[in-house]
């Protein structure tokens, strides 16, 4: 969905911007944005000191135009040239943390206009009173400007939690990028944020996933230009896009897919369940390619 995504960004060629993530030993999204947008230039951030994990990156580099960094992202991200467009990817495991917010700082405040920025983290507030109470001791910490002091850890629960990084994560960015452009005169080079995805799913836990551009107001036609709104799955506001992975059979798979784009009107698929048919739908493009194999012994 990102690639779609990235295919859409009208700022610069696709193929001139930079990649900058957490690849893991597999780099499985720096192979896709290679081999998809003809990206050359890859950045990948692995926090990882120790000697033999640092072996196993090096000999896992699936291009020699990956470059290596290996340390925190708060400590990696100041190095990097933001003076180009880029596009970047923090992909963190863990649950919403203060640091996050600072690493998006870092970003906002020299990300090029056309620059895409995007953060994941652990959605699932604790359900154990005991770890309830310590959550919340640790958000009021990291955010207190978006926290009231008598906040009670039920505003946090279910969906509630998600939005609020949703909308803190959003708010920072935006207020690094004003800070550093509060002293520029040009008001056609004065920054803003505008948000682009926001999707849940499950890895695991519940996971999110919200993404922004950095426009310039100067290229603010640039950005309409780029039509997102012609994408099913972006948004721009506090609702979701859920990526839900369908119940179903190899064979349901080929006989859906011969009825895109007009599955919706298929009554001779009636047998498959409709929910199952409405999730693969939305996400059939984005699907990885399962066949079934027969073996005989």
């Amino acid at each position: 969905m990102l690639v779609d995504l990235f295919k859409h960004m009208r700022f610069a060629p696709i193929e001139s911007y930079q990649y900058i993530g957490f690849g893991s030993v597999a780099f499985i999204d720096f192979r896709l944005v290679h081999k998809a947008l003809g990206i050359k230039e890859l950045v990948s951030i692995e926090a990882t000191s120790d000697p033999d994990e640092q072996t196993r990156f090096r000999h896992n580099i699936p291009y020699a135009g990956l470059n290596l960094h290996f340390g925190k992202s708060n400590a990696v991200l100041p190095t990097l040239d933001l003076s180009r467009r880029s596009l970047i990817w923090l992909d963190y495991d863990d649950s919403l943390d203060r640091s996050m917010a600072n690493d998006l700082a870092t970003v906002g405040r020299r990300a090029q206009s056309g620059t895409f920025v995007a953060v994941t983290f652990a959605a699932a507030f604790p359900v154990a009173e005991a770890d309830r109470e310590k959550a919340l001791r640790k958000l009021k910490e990291h955010f207190p400007d978006f926290i009231a002091e008598d906040a009670k850890a039920n505003q946090f629960d279910g969906a509630k939690f998600a939005e609020f990084g949703r909308s803190t994560l959003g708010a920072l960015l935006q207020r690094s990028v004003s800070n550093a452009d509060a002293g520029e005169e040009d008001t056609s080079k004065k920054r803003s944020v505008r948000q682009i995805c926001f999707f849940k799913y499950r890895d695991g836990v519940p996971m999110v996933t919200v993404g922004w551009i950095v426009v310039a107001q100067a290229e603010s036609q640039v950005f309409d230009a780029c039509h997102f709104d012609s994408l099913p799955f972006v948004r721009t506001q506090s609702e979701a896009f859920r990526i839900t992975i369908p119940l179903v059979t190899p064979m349901e798979v080929r006989e859906m897919e011969r009825r895109m784009p007009d599955l919706a009107n298929a009554q001779d698929l009636n047998w498959i369940p409709q929910k199952e048919r409405s999730e693969f739908g939305s996400v059939y493009r984005y699907l990885p390619y399962f066949g079934a194999v027969d073996s005989h012994i």
